[in-house]
């Protein structure tokens, strides 16, 4: 039960008010609900003894007790009759004046003000995009009585709660906090609480007339007019209030100056609405205090103007250029303190920036109107161009006029854009290209024609008479010079890009200059790759956009190469290079030889990889159908350019040889006599050597098989190479001799042993017949390097050669020894190698001995057994021996695993036994260990491949038996249906040989006695079978012909005879002869 009264307005269904009766003791009476009621109350459905359990429930009702007559309620309590009476808000309201309670008036005539007039406001609210211009006090019209009345409650409760304000020269007015830290003056809070309800209370009535007015005046007769303004800034900063008076303004700047300075009148006003501002007073408010954020958004907002702003700015930077700040010293660093020269220049920037950006300065809020975007950077251009000074019309005016105004930096020519070229210069050009970037402005201005907007070509000419007057047209007496390396280097950074955009043209020293700017930048970012390249790029796109006349060509080319910008370079000596006029003046001729050497070189010389091998597709393209020719005038610019290529062959050789010769196949075939001598001089032959490698060694042809086919090298060429390979690369010429013929021996073995090339030697004696002597040769090659390698050995400290046998233990072998002694290792094992080639190739098979036969083999072994008798390994460290021996080990093994495809075992075995019967075991164990070694391994290796063979035999034969005994696939299968089935309306269901299902209704199956037949003769087979299976008894060659996939299709047709029969010969498990190499051989 409740006793509360609520009160609701029934026409807007809101709560008014809400009275507790609780203490009143209303008169009520009581009534128990019937048990269905209950029921239904408590949500359960009751049954059975369930029902009875639920016990009444008691309801109160007042509806005896409250009784409405004569818009009087009638209450009846207990001890009383109560009466409540409804009055109007006015009534209620004087009640509670009258009793003192002056905030719950206050607040009851809010909600007065917004239930009645707030609404009717908003009923009348113009729907049109017009600004609002009631809420300036001095559109405002007169106030309603009601308005009145609600306002001169408000000043009598402000006078009275002044009047009784406690006063702050008493210490009674003071509380203190604790320990005496801080006290709060009651006087000081009195007053905020005060302002704070005069403010809401003006704010939502929009008296702001009252709280600018009497208001304001009251609180600033009794000195708290701080108070007032600290109240006021939150209301502007929420955007409740949008409007201050000039007056309060003035005070509320004052104020702000001298507690945290201009920036908070600043983010006022920047939520304020300026359509309603007194303009005359807030600009000259702002124009003194130097407050130019506020100024812009007043200007750009109120009255839609963005030159004026920027102007009356400029206005206070001329002031400080004038004032001497401008050439001030200007610290470096995070912490530097700007003057107000760069302060408020740099603001002028920032709001060109904006604007040219198409947003509102300081928010960075889109302009929302299109034709205020599109008048906005033309008209900023135009004022920044003006050749002279102009007064801001907002400015005042001195007694002399405009013209005794143009003093000092205002007297000079573009005075504007001169001045905030001082500010930053390479802040300025970014800022001025962000509207030149905007073509669409020059489109509107030639479609209406309305205004003309300076263009590129005019802003780069005015800067040129600013910066760089020297090289202006503009008569000197108007001339200021103007010298700063930072505003030319930016100057000519801007000028580069519109030149490279083909939109302004400058005269040749200027292009000069910006040519060596982006050199300079090139130079000075050597350790930026990327840096680099993007001057790169720069650098061509400007020499690409300009034609050759514009500029000196030759003083730029000296440039470009001074500071190694190859690509640069390269295009302008293709320029000349590329120039196809065929004369007979040879100054021409020379001069354009000259730019296509150059041209190769720039090509040679660059960075990129893939880009040097360009050279050869672009020496391809000039140089095609370069010939021989006669010595008359005719192509005698295209032989002047095939010498130029003979002169670079060199360094296009070390560049790629393989690409040389297909260039050299391709266009100086002729000539490839002249190419090969022109390559003879300057390193030592080692280009030479290359390009007759690609040739003579076959990657020519392989890579481009035309071209390898065109240049066939002659005999003398490979002399040449030969010759050039013994002398550079002497450890490949016994490769090439074994791998090619196309040499005379005689001429090749004189250079071989004039080199002393051991292996190629004895490779040439052998081929020559005289075998003897070449293993000779060969066997004391190989003491000589086993004598050196021993050298080389003596030379490893003690400590890391136990380290390494500690290490690899008896693996410590030639592929484990460091580098030095590694190299001098596998000199030995190679030149062992080629013995043992030697014997290999002249010893013959097993079964057709040569006349050498294996002594050539034993030779070698004897050889190696006796190395440690002429090593003298016993007078050697232990160390060093027991490496030696390891080495001596591998080398013996190695032998052994090539005599034993060449030596039968038998002959083997009586050379060991036979020569050192004498010896003692111990000095034979590692040959003897090697040669059974060898032996077992090859015997597993052939008993793994019959193990092989035996599992392949026996898997092709189960194969054969599954592909015989597997049963062909049906083909076709069809149920029949009987009458009675067709009678029952059922349905055929046919499968065919793609496994394709059909559907046949009854209707559409026509039975037949064939049909019958056929179904029969199915059944029949399949029940035969299936006795047949149960029987287990293999069935007759005849039977099995009737059996149902017992045989595939090619068998029955010709059991019926209706085809050839097929005979298929398969050659299962056979093998090849096997041949005897003196592997396995019986010792019976």
């Amino acid at each position: 039960m409740t006793n509360e009264l609520t009160v609701v307005d029934t026409v807007v269904m809101t709560l008014l008010e809400r009275l507790d009766f609780s203490g009143m003791g209303v008169v009520f009476a009581e009534f128990a609900l019937s048990r269905t009621a209950a029921r239904a109350m408590t949500g359960g459905d009751a049954e059975g003894g369930e029902e009875e359990r639920i016990s009444p429930i008691s309801c109160t009702s007042f509806q005896n007790s409250v009784r409405c007559s004569d818009k009087r309620l009638m209450v009846l309590c207990q001890d009383e009759l109560r009466q409540i009476t409804m009055v109007s808000s006015r009534q209620r309201i004087s009640s509670l004046e009258a009793d003192g309670e002056w905030l719950e008036a206050l607040a009851l005539a809010l909600d007065y003000y917004e239930g009645t007039f707030a609404s009717q406001e908003d009923r009348r609210r113009n729907q049109t995009t017009m600004r609002d211009l009631a809420r300036h006090p001095e559109f405002s019209g007169p106030k309603g009585e009601e308005e009145e009345w609600i306002a001169k409650l408000l000043m009598r409760y402000l006078n009275l709660a002044v009047d009784n304000a406690p006063t702050s020269s008493t210490d009674d007015n003071l509380i203190s906090l604790g320990n005496g830290r801080a006290r709060i003056n009651l006087a000081q809070s009195h007053f905020q609480m005060l302002a704070g309800v005069c403010v809401e209370y003006c704010v939502t009535t929009k008296r702001l007339d009252l709280l600018f007015g009497p208001i304001f005046r009251r609180f600033h007769s009794v000195g708290y007019t701080a108070v007032f303004l600290d109240v006021l800034e939150p209301y502007v900063l929420n955007d409740r209030l949008s409007y201050i008076a000039p007056e309060v303004m003035s005070y509320f700047v004052e104020h702000c100056k001298s507690n945290n300075g201009v920036a908070t009148v600043e983010r006022c006003l920047l939520h304020m609405d300026c359509t309603i501002m007194d303009f005359d007073s807030i600009i000259a408010l702002l124009r003194n205090n130097d407050m130019y954020s506020a100024m812009f958004f007043v200007f750009n907002q109120g009255l839609n103007d963005y030159v004026s702003p920027l102007q009356m700015l400029l206005e206070r930077v001329f002031e400080e250029a004038d004032a001497g700040n401008a050439l001030l010293r200007r610290p470096t660093g995070e912490r530097r303190r700007q003057n107000d020269f760069d302060r408020f220049g740099y603001k002028a920037i920032l709001y060109l920036r904006f604007c040219f950006e198409g947003k509102s300065f300081p928010k960075e809020e889109k302009i929302l109107s299109e034709d205020v975007q599109a008048s906005v950077k033309p008209e900023l251009l135009n004022f920044l161009t003006q050749a002279t000074y102009s007064s801001p019309s907002h400015a005042p005016r001195t007694a002399g006029g405009e013209a005794s105004e143009r003093v000092g930096h205002r007297s000079y020519l573009y005075p504007y854009m001169r001045l905030l070229v001082q500010v930053d210069p390479a802040l300025l050009f970014e800022t001025i290209s962000g509207a030149l970037n905007d073509g669409g402005m020059f489109d509107q201005q030639e479609e209406d024609g309305s205004a003309r907007y300076p263009r590129e070509q005019e802003i780069v000419d005015l800067f040129t008479t600013m910066i760089l007057p020297e090289l202006s047209e503009v008569p000197t007496e108007h001339i200021k010079l103007f010298k700063s390396r930072q505003a030319t280097s930016a100057f000519l950074d801007f000028t580069a890009k519109y030149i490279t955009r083909g939109l302004v043209r400058v005269k040749k020293s200027l292009t000069l200059m910006i040519a060596k700017r982006i050199a300079d930048r090139f130079v000075a970012n050597s350790n930026n790759p990327t840096a680099r390249r993007a001057a790169q790029v720069q650098i061509m796109e400007l020499l690409s956009a300009l034609p050759r006349e514009s500029y000196e060509p030759d003083k730029v080319l000296a440039l470009i190469e001074r500071a190694g910008i190859h690509r640069a370079a390269l295009l302008l000596h293709q320029q000349v290079a590329s120039s196809w006029q065929d004369t007979t003046e040879p100054d021409d001729i020379q001069l354009r030889a000259r730019h296509f050497c150059s041209a190769i070189d720039c090509f040679i010389d660059d960075d990129d990889a893939e880009f040097r091998l360009e050279v050869f597709d672009y020496i391809r393209k000039e140089c095609t159908g370069v010939t021989r020719g006669s010595e008359n005038g005719e192509g005698s610019s295209q032989r002047a350019l095939a010498h130029v290529v003979y002169s670079r062959f060199r360094r296009l050789v070390r560049l790629d040889a393989l690409m040389t010769a297909r260039l050299v196949a391709e266009l100086f075939v002729q000539d490839l006599d002249v190419v090969v001598e022109s390559l003879d001089d300057g390193d030592g032959g080692e280009a030479q050597f290359l390009f007759l490698q690609a040739i003579v060694s076959g990657e020519l042809l392989e890579v481009d098989p035309v071209a390898g086919s065109v240049l066939n090298p002659s005999m003398d060429h490979h002399l040449k190479y030969l010759s050039l390979m013994a002398r550079l690369h002497p450890e490949q010429v016994y490769e090439y001799l074994s791998k090619h013929d196309n040499y005379r021996a005689e001429d090749a073995l004189k250079l071989c042993e004039e080199f002393q090339i051991a292996d190629a030697s004895a490779y040439l004696l052998e081929r020559m017949g005289n075998i003897s002597s070449a293993l000779q040769l060969i066997l004391q090659t190989l003491e000589g390097r086993l004598m050196a390698f021993k050298r080389t050995l003596r030379g490893m400290e003690v400590d890391m050669l136990n380290h390494h046998l500690m290490r690899f233990g008896k693996d410590a072998g030639i592929n484990q020894l460091p580098s030095k002694q590694g190299q001098e290792a596998e000199g030995v094992q190679r030149i062992l190698v080629v013995a043992l080639d030697l014997c290999e190739r002249n010893s013959g098979s097993y079964n057709a001995q040569t006349e050498h036969g294996s002594q050539l083999w034993f030779n070698v072994l004897d050889r190696l057994i006796n190395a440690k008798g002429f090593l003298r390994l016993a007078n050697e460290q232990r160390d060093h021996a027991r490496m030696m021996e390891q080495v001596l080990n591998d080398l013996l093994r190695l032998t052994m695993q090539r005599m034993v495809s060449n030596v039968p075992l038998l002959d083997l075995v009586r050379k060991v036994t036979s020569d050192h019967s004498g010896s003692r075991l111990g000095e034979l164990r590692e040959m003897v260990m090697s040669l059974v070694g060898t032996y077992r391994f090859e015997l597993n290796l052939f008993t793994k491949a019959a193990d092989v063979f035996h599992e392949d035999i026996s898997n092709m034969k189960t194969e054969k038996a599954g592909l015989v005994k597997r049963a062909t696939p049906a083909t076709n299968s069809q149920a029949v249906a009987t009458k009675e089935d067709l009678a029952c309306g059922d349905s055929t269901f046919l499968i065919d040989g793609e496994h394709h299902g059909i559907v046949l209704e009854a209707n559409a199956v026509q039975s037949s006695k064939q049909t019958k037949s056929g179904l029969k003769h199915t059944l029949s087979r399949l029940r035969n079978r299936r006795q047949a299976a149960s029987s287990k008894k293999a069935p007759t060659p005849e039977s099995s012909w009737d059996q149902l996939g017992a045989i595939t299709e090619v068998d029955r047709k010709y059991h019926e005879g209706s085809l050839e029969p097929v005979v298929f010969q398969h050659a299962v498990g056979i093998l090849g002869e096997a041949h005897h190499r003196g592997r396995l051989i019986s010792f019976e």
